[in-house]
């Protein structure tokens, strides 16, 4: 497959092969195996890489343009809905605010990664247990 749609999704996520590796359990060398031959994927990764991205398998195996099924999409519409106030706050910045924004997550993203602190799911579930 000329154009690997694992390594094109984790490259939009600004993911390392390492950090994809760690987020499906498995190795980096795995990774790196999956993407210069994505017809050979372990049934158990290839689910838990669509989990991960939130795409369809038949996606990430070339056999469909269609990132999402119906469940994907309703999926993404809840997250969509639940960070649209952080975006329109966004988008009223100005130019050098937003850039700005912008460092400060990427420093942000950087000091946890280096802390090791848990991970972003895990954050995330935390975050959902104390808004009940």
């Amino acid at each position: 497959m000329e154009n690997n749609r694992i390594r094109e999704l984790r490259k939009n996520l600004s993911l390392s092969q390492e950090a994809l590796a760690e987020k499906i359990g498995t190795t980096q060398q795995a990774v790196s195996r999956m993407e210069n031959n994505a017809n050979d994927i372990p049934s158990d990764l290839l689910i838990e890489i669509s989990k991960q991205f939130n795409v369809t398998t038949d996606y990430i195996l070339g056999i469909s343009d269609v990132k999402r099924d119906y469940n994907g999409q309703y999926r993404m519409n809840q997250e969509m809905d639940r960070c649209y106030d952080i975006v329109i706050r966004y988008q009223n910045l100005t130019e050098v605010n937003q850039k700005t924004l912008r460092c400060i997550l990427e420093r942000l993203e950087q000091a946890q990664k280096e802390s090791g602190e848990g991970s972003a799911k895990e954050e995330r579930k935390n975050a959902k247990s104390s808004n009940m």
